[in-house]
């Protein structure tokens, strides 16, 4: 599955890195294509912060139970991949990255934040870019 489609489904978010690849960042790390048929959850670090192991030893074991397969492991951050089919594994790779769904907002809500002068950010990829 790719990564454009799981964010359509998800209601997420997909931009590139420094790289140029297209990931989803969340707050804690972020999901990328590992293959043709897995996605990837990578845990980062924030360099502004000091590591806390707990947090990723917590969701590698939550991920191990769930089959997903554990591709880095490091002290206080790593990597896994998961079916992005799997409801609970989805669930869990989410959680574990930080990632929040894009909100719905009803016609009235949009007309009221319009007429105060509310405009949107720039376009995510999934609104017209290409990779």
């Amino acid at each position: 599955m790719e990564l454009i489609t799981f964010a359509k489904q998800n209601r997420l978010t997909v931009r590139k890195d420094d790289c140029g690849d297209a990931v989803i960042r969340g707050k804690f790390g972020e999901l990328y294509e590992y293959s043709d048929s897995l996605l990837g959850v990578m845990l980062i670090t924030p360099l502004s912060k000091p590591p806390k192991p707990r947090h990723w030893y917590r969701y590698r074991e939550a991920g191990q139970v769930a089959a997903m397969v554990l591709q880095q492991n490091g002290d206080a951050e790593g990597a896994l991949s998961f079916d992005p089919k799997n409801a609970q594994q989805v669930k869990i790779a989410l959680k574990l990255a930080g990632v929040k769904p894009k909100r719905r907002i009803s016609p009235e809500e949009r007309a009221r934040l319009q007429a105060i002068g509310y405009k949107r950010r720039s376009p995510a990829l999934e609104d017209g870019l290409t990779l």
